[in-house]
C-alpha cells in the first residue's frame, strides 16, 4: 500500500488526531530507521555496491581462468601418463571417481575446486543481473528518508556511522552514491500519474486535507498513490474517448484541404504526446496507433470531399 505523508502541509493541524508513530517506541538509530522502513517500504533505499560487486566477479573470473589453464595442462599430462588408469580419465570419468581415497589425481582435486568456484561465480553473476533490475528510488521517498534522518525523530542522537552519507542530505539531495536502489519502488504506471501524484500534496493547502484520516502507525494524515492512479485513469479514459471526436468536429468546420491536412498532422502530434505522457506507450505502439489514427482521419477527409452535401 503506497502513501505520501502530508506533514509538510501546514494548517488544520489542530483538528487532526494525534498519533504516535509506531517506530518511536524503538531506540534511535538502526532500530528506529528499520521499523519506519517496515511501515513505509518505499523508503527502503540501499546501495547496490556496483564497484564491489564488479570486483567480486572479476576476482572469481580470474580464479576460474587460472583453474581453466591448469586443468588443460593436467588433462594433457594425465592423458600421456602410464601410471594406473590416468590415460583413461579423458574417456571415462568413473576412473577418477574410483581412485582410492588419498590417491586421487591432481586433475580430480582441481575439478572439485572448480565446481565450487564456478557455482559461486554463476550465483554472483545471476544475483548482480537481478540487482541491476532494481530501480532508483522515487525523489519524494528519498527526500522523505533524508528529512527523517535529519529530523527530530532521530536528532540529536542521529546516526553517525560511516554509512550516514549514503542517502545524502536535504540541502544537497543529489549528493549521494549513484548506485542507490529501492527494493519496493512506487508503481506509477505513467508520467501523468507521477506528476499528479507528486503535486497532489499541495492540494491539502486548499482544504483537501479534511477528506483524509490519520494513520495510527504513520502518525499523520496520508493520501494514497492508488487513489491518484484511479483518478488519472478516469481522466486518461475521457481524453482517449474525446480526442477522435474532437478531431472530426474540427475537420468538418474546415474547407481547405491544406488546412485539413495540417489539422490532421497537429492531432497526430497530440495523439503521440497523449500516448507517451498519459499511457506510457512503447515506441512501436506509438507508431502503430498514430498511423492508424491518421489513416482514419484521411479516409474521413476523402469521404467528406467526395460528398458535397456534407
Amino acid at each position: 500500500m503506497l502513501e505520501k505523508a502530508t506533514e509538510r502541509v501546514k494548517g488544520d493541524s489542530t483538528k487532526a488526531p494525534l498519533y504516535l508513530p509506531a517506530w518511536m517506541h524503538h531506540p534511535v538509530g538502526y532500530p528506529r530507521l528499520s521499523e519506519r522502513i517496515s511501515f513505509k517500504p518505499e523508503t527502503g533505499i540501499y546501495r547496490r555496491f556496483d564497484g564491489l560487486n564488479a570486483r567480486h566477479l572479476l576476482y572469481l573470473q580470474a580464479e576460474l581462468c587460472a583453474m581453466e589453464k591448469n586443468l588443460f595442462w593436467l588433462e594433457q599430462q594425465d592423458n600421456k601418463s602410464t601410471s594406473g588408469r590416468r590415460s583413461e580419465y579423458a574417456t571415462d570419468y568413473q576412473c577418477m571417481l574410483k581412485e582410492p581415497h588419498g590417491e586421487q589425481s591432481e586433475q580430480f582435486k582441481l575439478i572439485i575446486k572448480m565446481h565450487e568456484k564456478l557455482n559461486q561465480y554463476t550465483k554472483a553473476l545471476i544475483q548482480i543481473s537481478i540487482l541491476h533490475q532494481l530501480k532508483a528510488p522515487d525523489r519524494f521517498d528519498l527526500h522523505d528518508l533524508q528529512s527523517f534522518l535529519e529530523g527530530e525523530n532521530m536528532a540529536p542522537e542521529h546516526m553517525t556511522g560511516i554509512d550516514v552519507d549514503i542517502w545524502g542530505k536535504t540541502g544537497d539531495a543529489d549528493n549521494h552514491p549513484p548506485d542507490i536502489v529501492c527494493v519496493h519502488p512506487r508503481d506509477i504506471p505513467d508520467k501523468f500519474s507521477r506528476v499528479v501524484s507528486e503535486r497532489a500534496i499541495y492540494l491539502f493547502k486548499y482544504g483537501m486535507g479534511v477528506f483524509t484520516k490519520g494513520d495510527h502507525h504513520l502518525g499523520r494524515k496520508v493520501y494514497y498513490d492508488t487513489t491518484v492512479v484511479k483518478i488519472t485513469l478516469w481522466v486518461t479514459s475521457m481524453i482517449a474517448a474525446m480526442l477522435p471526436i474532437a478531431s472530426i468536429l474540427v475537420l468538418i468546420q474546415l474547407e481547405s484541404l491544406e488546412a485539413k491536412l495540417w489539422t490532421i498532422a497537429a492531432f497526430n502530434v497530440g495523439m503521440s504526446f497523449c500516448l507517451t505522457f498519459f499511457a506510457n506507450a512503447k515506441r512501436a505502439e506509438v507508431f502503430a496507433v498514430t498511423s492508424a489514427f491518421a489513416a482514419v482521419l484521411v479516409v474521413f477527409v476523402s469521404t467528406d470531399r467526395g460528398n458535397p452535401s456534407t
